[in-house]
């Protein structure tokens, strides 16, 4: 029999003291001791809490008071509305003529309403604090909610539309009413908008279902091209005066029609006897100041907002304006919008019309 060293002895004696001397386990460590072990291997990394995954945020936040007070702001019409919250908290909404509203004369003082402002815009460091009104419903519609968010197509297996903060995913049917803010009923791509949706009975899941009963394709603004910064692009040239131009349009001369260039270089031309030209029909709205063009195409007084059939609102860089009673539009309107070959000025005259596309 092999005899084991002195050294080793001594080491197998210090072990078997250890053990005996954790083996004496406190009476209020021994519950807690007998609890099962997790086994984690010796190599496994060592690992830190991790962070809670962040809640998506509603692209558009709602206040819902009664109108305390309400005053003339800046110079252009705007109003500046005094919101009273529960809780005594106050919240000021510049109201103006970009402020959609779901009805008329909503805006009073006692009336009790829904604000929705845009969470993505900077807002005033004040207190009060003081943000731009984008869409106003009254605080109770009947049976009926008000969401207001950006939409996008489900990417969780759920056919419909999905809210920015996750929320609520509605479906759309042929009983929905999809309009612009001007009334105008809109046909296009809705995933990727602003919208303001009414809607009644919802489940109760994470998101919520429901079919809208009215959708309000909310107007944005004008971005630059991704990648380029506003103010960025070729050199600024001089414009051009097109006012004693003559326009041509499908080879036939416009008389008593002139054209404009507005402060920015823009090219503006006058919309109706170009149109009936082009043998569109037109109707105007006083009320909303929009023009239909034909059964499908669209357009606002002030909005750089075009509409065109199904197609996804069009930005051009500039408005529409009215003119001593006359739509004007941008040149590019008659190629970009309504998909005309050609739109241009050449030397003394400018032309419109479906020929050889010009390069």
């Amino acid at each position: 029999m092999k005899k084991h060293p002195k050294g080793k002895k001594a080491l197998l004696s210090a072990a078997i003291l250890s053990l005996t001397a954790a083996s004496v386990i406190p009476m209020a460590s021994a519950a807690a001791a007998s609890e099962p072990a997790t086994a984690v291997p010796i190599n496994a990394p060592i690992s830190s809490p991790q962070p809670e995954e962040q809640q998506p945020v509603a692209a558009f936040a709602p206040v819902t008071g009664k109108v305390k007070e309400i005053a003339d702001f800046g110079k252009t019409g705007d109003k500046l509305v005094t919101v009273v919250s529960e809780g005594d908290s106050i919240t000021n909404f510049v109201v103006s003529k970009n402020t959609y509203s779901s009805g008329t004369d909503l805006v009073k003082s006692g009336a009790e309403l829904t604000v929705f402002y845009d969470t993505r815009k900077p807002a005033i460091m004040i207190y009060p604090p003081q943000f731009p009104a984008e869409v106003i419903v009254p605080a109770a519609d009947g049976a009926s909610s008000w969401k207001v968010d950006q939409f996008t197509t489900s990417k969780e297996g759920a056919e419909g539309l999905l809210s920015l903060d996750k929320m609520l995913l509605i479906r759309p049917s042929d009983q929905t009413k999809i309009i612009l803010e001007d009334g105008t009923p809109f046909t296009g791509e809705l995933s990727g908008r602003s919208l303001a949706v009414k809607y009644g009975i919802s489940t109760k899941s994470i998101p919520a279902q429901a079919a809208p009963e009215e959708i309000v394709v909310l107007f944005e603004e004008a971005v630059p091209p991704i990648g380029q910064a506003p103010g960025d692009g070729a050199e600024p040239v001089a414009p051009i005066d097109v006012t004693d131009k003559t326009i041509i349009v499908e080879g036939k001369i416009l008389k008593g029609s002139a054209a404009y260039t507005d402060a920015k270089g823009t090219v503006m031309v006058p919309l109706r006897p170009i149109a009936e030209a082009l043998k569109y029909k037109l109707t105007w709205d006083a009320k909303t100041k929009s023009t239909l063009i034909g059964p499908g195409s669209s357009l606002q007084i002030g909005k750089d907002y075009y509409v065109y059939n199904r197609t996804a609102p069009i930005v051009l860089g500039t408005a529409p304006a009215l003119v001593k009673g006359s739509t004007y539009v941008p040149l590019s309107y008659f190629t970009e919008v309504l998909r005309m070959s050609n739109a241009y000025v050449f030397e003394d005259t400018i032309v419109i019309d479906n020929g050889e596309k010009m390069q």
